[in-house]
């Protein structure tokens, strides 16, 4: 009765939902908007199109939930590259792909750039330590020194908040 729609917990990338994206984000350019929300799908499709192509190559089934302050990304990916020392026993047991869940903030750091801070990163239901994580994510980028995973953005966005209803996307301040 309350006429509430649902929230999706969910969103997976399409190309039905980039192009929605694209529009919304488009009308943060014109000049018509201050802000617009993006549904999972919508995030889904932009952290897919927006990620280091080397590194999309190694997921599939990509799904993004968003979570207050957080994007959690589920994915199953190709294993071979993960580093053994990092991964412990488990390394032992992987198969050539396997379901792994990765969480943390995305912030905006300039034009057409943001970052995604990994915080939690576990493989098959087994969390990585933190400090594993860090270096994780410096080992699939090739940086010894990254410790964020890079994410191009469209141009004209200059703050991201995340909520579980959506992700609101804030454009440069108007003059």
């Amino acid at each position: 009765f309350g006429g509430d729609e649902p929230v999706t917990p969910a969103g997976r990338p399409g190309s039905r939902s980039l192009v929605a994206a694209r529009a919304k984000i488009d009308s943060l350019n014109g000049w018509r908007a201050d802000s617009v929300v993006l549904n999972a799908s919508e995030v889904a499709s932009m952290i897919g199109t927006g990620l280091d192509p080397a590194l999309r190559s190694q997921l599939d089934s990509l799904q993004v939930e968003l979570q207050d302050g957080s994007v959690l990304v589920k994915a199953r990916l190709a294993t071979a590259r993960l580093p053994k020392e990092l991964v412990g026993p488990l390394a032992m047991a992987l198969r050539p792909t396997e379901p792994i869940q990765a969480a943390g903030p995305l912030e905006v750091v300039g034009p057409r750039k943001a970052e995604w801070a990994v915080r939690s990163f576990s493989i098959r239901n087994f969390p990585l330590p933190r400090d594993a994580v860090a270096k994780l994510v410096a080992k699939a980028l090739g940086d010894a020194n990254r410790r964020t995973v890079p994410v191009r953005i469209p141009d004209g966005i200059r703050e991201i908040r995340v909520r579980p209803s959506g992700m609101t996307l804030f454009g440069a301040a108007r003059t």
